[in-house]
């Protein structure tokens, strides 16, 4: 083999080992053999390491015939893939297929001009299983049917004329802004920053990686408030974003719990990687913990988090057998996941989050419809049994005191490594709320 040939398949042979070993190092395990992801994740980074042992073996002992054969697999490998994810994701990978497609064709030229004197023994079927197992790679990668389970209740009809609220106190103890649709809420010492409305962050028009998506379909459009409506029980939001969504938060009489309700219909399916089913920020503590209703007895205290390592992440998930569990993550937000308390918490149960401040219960948010329409699909991202449901919660700072934060989700991979999405299915989506003091009053 001529030296140039010589560096350039060393080159070709020293990627494919070093990117191997790293995919397999670093994407999530756990899966069960059934899941795509552990054919990806698992079984594929070997077999690409077993061909690259081949031919360093077949080279070694100038078995050029059986080294020609091998190297076939690479062409043959990257251009089977290259057309695949053109047709798994046409709008992600509308131009990028490219990519893999010229890599292909670049290596297939080398192999014809490095061995063109050699006749190959095998080469046909080393190719055609490397075709198989370029097609197939994409369809691993792509994001599963959502599961997630829209209520569907019908959209609350604003009632009597559009009014002016301009933002500001709705009683004693909760303040609203439309503008973003958030809420502060007074809640005994702890003052409490809501975003109770369903929102996408990083979209995939396809299915694919969003950081691959082009940015006008990655961000999608922003919420936009169209009117409000105001009397003496309630004040009525509407606005504008996939299409309708509707916050209702019931006038504040100074005591008893603050309800909020916030409705969202999604005319089709979203694929994510980041998004918010409802979101709390937590400031006025000394020392936060949490306590769930499935597991009431335990409560977990509220730590520093790192990313993309370092202190571990916590959280919380349903399963799909009606599991809840809360779990510390092993470095960051990635697993494997060592399990906190756990309960049981049914499809049509609501979950009540209590805030403790320094061992004391101060105030409850309750969430009466998570739990109905949470997907519990394994997540790509997280593997180790973890679903694409997920309560995270960490302080912003490294002081106990720190604001808090707790992020909700129906669907998606904020947890574990990696840019996948996964879906919420078409239709209307509620977030029924109430927030109760349980502690003593500022």
């Amino acid at each position: 083999m001529a030296r140039p040939w010589r560096l350039f398949w060393l080159f070709v042979l020293g990627f494919h080992a070093v990117s191997a070993a790293a995919w397999w190092w670093l994407m999530p395990g756990g899966f069960p053999v059934s899941h795509p992801r552990f054919w990806s994740n698992q079984v594929a980074p070997l077999a690409v390491l077993a061909v690259v042992v081949a031919a360093v073996m077949a080279s070694r002992r100038q078995r050029l015939d059986v080294l020609g054969a091998v190297l076939t697999a690479f062409p043959a490998a990257w251009v089977a893939a290259g057309v695949a994810s053109r047709v798994v994701f046409p709008v992600t990978l509308g131009r990028l297929f490219a990519l893999p497609l010229l890599g292909g064709a670049l290596m297939g030229a080398a192999v014809w001009l490095t061995f063109r004197r050699q006749v190959f023994s095998g080469a046909w079927g080393i190719a055609a299983v490397a075709v198989v197992f370029g097609a197939l790679l994409p369809l691993t990668q792509r994001a599963p049917a959502p599961d997630t389970r829209p209520l569907n209740s019908p959209l609350s009809e604003a009632p009597g004329i559009p009014s002016h609220f301009p933002g500001g106190k709705l009683g004693p103890r909760l303040m609203v802004h439309p503008g973003d649709g958030s809420l502060t809420v007074q809640a005994g010492l702890l003052r409490l920053s809501v975003q109770p409305i369903l929102r996408f962050i990083s979209r995939s028009p396809d299915g694919c990686l969003t950081i691959l998506a082009p940015p006008r379909l990655r961000e999608g459009p922003d919420l936009r408030l169209l009117s409000t409506f105001q009397d003496e029980k309630r004040l009525t939001l509407r606005y504008r974003a996939d299409d309708k969504a509707i916050l209702q938060v019931d006038t504040d009489t100074g005591s008893g719990p603050m309800v909020i309700e916030a409705t969202t219909r999604l005319p089709r399916p979203v694929f994510s990687h980041l998004n918010s089913y409802c979101d709390v920020e937590v400031t006025g503590h000394r020392r936060l913990a949490l306590s769930f209703s499935p597991c009431a007895d335990r409560s977990v205290e509220v730590r520093p988090a790192d990313y993309p390592v370092g202190r571990p992440l916590r959280l919380a998930y349903r399963d799909a057998h009606d599991g809840f569990h809360v779990v510390e993550a092993t470095t960051g937000e990635k697993g494997p996941f060592r399990e906190l308390a756990r309960g049981r918490l049914g499809r049509s149960e609501p979950l009540a989050i209590t805030l403790h401040d320094s061992g004391t219960p101060v105030a409850r948010v309750v969430l009466e419809d998570w739990a109905a329409q949470t997907g519990t699909a394994l997540s790509p991202t997280a593997g180790w049994g973890v679903p694409v449901n997920a309560i995270e919660f960490s302080l912003e700072g490294d002081a106990p005191g720190s604001p808090a934060a707790i992020y909700t989700t129906l669907a998606g991979t904020s947890v574990g490594r990696g840019w996948d999405s996964v879906g919420h299915a078409a239709g209307i989506y509620r977030n029924r709320m109430r927030i109760e003091v349980v502690g003593p009053a500022r």
